[in-house]
């Protein structure tokens, strides 16, 4: 048991976030590519994932595309994509071979702004490595499939647990919050025209069901 924001964690609500993040969390073999393109976020573990990837030479240059949210407007005094690549120029990558995209405040966005941008610097990437929190990445892949389907995509993202998820300006009472608004994004944004389908298990749904039953509301959509 633990308590967070006033909020007793359960075992049970445990393992239920449990099968969630696994079901949320894809990754493909990567090889050598294009481009690095990173969903920006709250996580600049992300960023250092880039770096990583970038300095073992499987792409030439990294795309940070984010504006800033009404959440990470509390942590960021610049947006999400200049405060990632801060950290990769102060990690050594040269700013010549960064391209941020400082606008997008959603998946959709970052994926219609990024496009935009590379077509007006006339940069064509034909294979490109997406990286995103690891509970993003289904949505990624979806969101990628539908609105940048000419592309091809591997999804990759760094290797941390649902229990190492948390940092210093999010604790693990918000990260399942987070999930379970992911999965209802998965679950609504192909009537909306915004992914591609995909098939949610029964065990997800009870899953999803019961922790907003529980009190994870914060993060759906109303």
């Amino acid at each position: 048991m633990i308590i967070e924001n006033h909020k007793i964690i359960t075992d049970e609500d445990l393992i239920y976030a449990q099968t969630i993040w696994d079901f949320l969390s894809i990754q493909d073999p990567i090889q050598k590519s294009n481009l690095i393109f990173v969903l920006c976020s709250h996580d600049l573990r992300v960023a250092e994932y880039a770096v990583e990837l970038y300095n073992r030479g499987f792409a030439n240059y990294i795309l940070f595309s984010g504006g800033l949210n009404f959440f990470t407007k509390n942590i960021f005094p610049l947006s999400e994509a200049q405060s990632f690549a801060n950290l990769a120029i102060e990690n050594g990558i040269p700013k010549e071979f960064l391209i941020i995209e400082d606008k997008s405040t959603n998946t959709g966005e970052n994926i219609q702004f990024s496009k935009k941008l590379l077509n007006s610097l006339n940069l064509n990437f034909d294979n490109i490595i997406a990286l995103q929190k690891p509970s993003m990445t289904l949505r990624i892949k979806l969101s990628l499939e539908k609105q940048w389907n000419d592309r091809k995509f591997l999804i990759s993202y760094p290797n941390y647990s649902l229990f190492d998820a948390p940092h210093s300006h999010i604790n693990l009472f918000m990260i399942i919050n987070e999930i379970v608004g992911d999965l209802q994004r998965i679950i609504e944004y192909p009537k909306l025209g915004f992914q591609t389908e995909s098939h949610i298990p029964e065990t997800i749904l009870m899953a999803y069901n019961f922790l907003i039953k529980n009190g994870y509301n914060l993060h759906l959509c109303k």
